[in-house]
């Protein structure tokens, strides 16, 4: 079996490890709520309700619910940081404390353009964010500016640091070349200072940016999968993504990426320090009746170890599936 349930009424997933051999999985209830459940000795949690998140200045009563979904990163400890879009395009941020968390998310600000000289105008985030750690201190944040930009922003330990653009993404050379707006960018820190970014590009081919610690390369598009021609069927032809990618990383040398294929089954493609492997399927669900269930929305991926990845996504009945590899997807 590769596909387990975990419940209903679970939305919007995000994972995390807050140390090695653990396991979080945060997700939006069904009040809106802010839920947390862990795997503990190869068991899930009760949930556990922290209310639901709001945006709110310091002094103010007011409070206004954020958007989901949430970006979550690892801090260190048990309680990690969570990044969100506020309800008019800001960046939102909030870290747990001892007590867990009260979901009051602090206001971090908006990218802002120039008008009329010097006339400083904010502009919202174009979707929800995107956040990975390069070590306990340092988180960096990255979303879809609204004209299709790559933004990145940067929490130091101490600060936040103004959004920079990295550019719209452009595919192809010299006057063949051309802009794709960005949309969904998710990332991943692989080892020391290297950070990749992935989307979905124009074509539903799976696209990435690298920073190798100097540097920030060009997106360049890792291709698709592959589906068998119906007219032709010793043929293959590429095949669209249908869902946005998730990625993580459990070793110095591994990048495993997931989306949902163009039949609603789950992709995973990985790099083992030396190249990319091929597109594989890790399947679908199956109801007592052996028929598969399409996944639909967006999945998650965590590692807590060396040699293990778990992924997590919702199907079209309603649940959250759950598989991981640990030396293979298959299991008992």
């Amino acid at each position: 079996m590769r596909w387990q349930s975990i419940g209903t009424g679970i939305f919007n997933p995000v994972a995390f490890s807050p140390r090695t051999g653990c396991l979080s999985l945060l997700c939006r209830g069904r009040g809106n709520d802010l839920v947390l459940r862990e795997l503990r000795e190869g068991a899930w949690s009760q949930p556990t309700s922290f209310d639901v998140p709001v945006a709110g200045v310091d002094g103010s009563i007011a409070s206004i619910p954020v958007d989901w979904p949430l970006a979550v990163c690892p801090s260190g400890g048990r309680w990690p940081h969570l990044l969100a879009r506020g309800p008019d395009g800001e960046l939102l941020h909030l870290a747990g404390g001892e007590g867990g968390w009260q979901p009051r998310f602090d206001y971090v600000g908006a990218p802002s353009a120039l008008a009329a000289g010097t006339l400083v105008i904010p502009m919202a985030l174009g979707g929800p964010p995107s956040a990975c750690g390069r070590d306990s201190e340092r988180v960096d944040v990255f979303a879809a500016g609204q004209g299709g930009s790559l933004l990145h922003a940067i929490w130091d330990g101490q600060d936040w640091r103004e959004f920079e653009s990295l550019g719209v993404p452009t595919l192809g050379e010299g006057e063949q070349s051309r802009l794709y707006p960005l949309s969904g960018p998710v990332s991943c820190c692989r080892s020391g200072d290297q950070i990749a970014v992935f989307t979905r590009g124009p074509v539903g081919d799976l696209l990435m940016k690298w920073w190798d610690g100097n540097e920030w390369s060009r997106f360049e598009s890792l291709g698709s999968p592959k589906d068998y021609n119906p007219s032709y069927p010793a043929v293959t032809i590429p095949a669209p993504l249908s869902g946005p990618p998730v990625a993580c990383s459990w070793g110095a040398g591994r990048l495993d990426v997931f989306a949902r294929g163009p039949h609603g089954d789950m992709l995973h493609r990985g790099w083992d320090g030396e190249r990319w492997g091929q597109f594989e399927s890790l399947g679908m669900p199956t109801d007592a009746r052996d028929m598969a269930i399409p996944f639909v929305g967006t999945a998650t991926a965590c590692t807590w170890g060396a040699g293990r990845l778990d992924v997590f996504a919702r199907a079209v009945d309603g649940h959250l599936y759950h598989t991981w590899w640990d030396g293979s997807w298959e299991h008992e």
